[in-house]
């Protein structure tokens, strides 16, 4: 959605609401593509304080698929927030872009709400994202093999072999001394 400021910046005091579906389908995190599940229409109210400066208000309701922290499976996490920012456009571009970054979503007099939004996902993404807190992480194949004791080791890349060797001796070692 894009929204043209002109019409705002026309009278100081001005407030403007505004809301319309998300054309985002996809959210860049942690170098991974997260696809945008549902997304309610985006809620975005402008006012002109006067001198040209704005009060951006956003309210956005979706859900996103992320991966989990540990073990990489596919979860739906349900955002939902309000963000409040603030505009000067006396600024040159340049200026915009030093001071708030605002570069991303403000070009000439025209707001870009989903690059805006985007930038607001990410921020108020979780921190860690678990499929369930008893989640036990990436799983090798189980190997319950006698000479395990029982205890089964997980499927172990055979370039670690040499390394593993090394450990069974030192702790055959220490149990000799002791």
């Amino acid at each position: 959605m894009q929204i043209h400021l002109s019409e705002v910046l026309s009278q100081p005091g001005q407030t403007k609401d505004y809301a319309g579906p998300l054309t985002l389908t996809h959210v860049a995190y942690g170098g991974v593509s997260c696809p945008l599940q549902a997304a309610e229409p985006v809620r975005v109210r402008i006012h002109h304080k006067g001198n040209k400066k704005l009060e951006i208000t956003l309210q956005v309701r979706a859900t996103l698929q992320l991966p989990c922290d540990r073990c990489l499976q596919e979860v739906s996490v349900p955002l939902a927030f309000t963000s409040e920012l603030q505009a000067d456009m006396n600024q040159t571009e340049e200026e915009r872009i030093r001071d708030l970054e605002e570069a991303a979503f403000i070009e000439g007099y025209t707001l870009d709400v989903d690059k805006l939004v985007e930038g607001e996902l990410f921020l108020h993404m979780p921190m860690k994202v678990l499929c369930s807190e008893g989640c036990q992480g990436i799983q090798g194949v189980s190997n319950t093999a006698p000479e395990t004791g029982g205890r089964g080791e997980a499927g172990l890349d055979p370039r670690m072999a040499a390394i593993r060797d090394i450990f069974r001796k030192a702790n055959q070692e220490e149990d000799k001394e002791v």
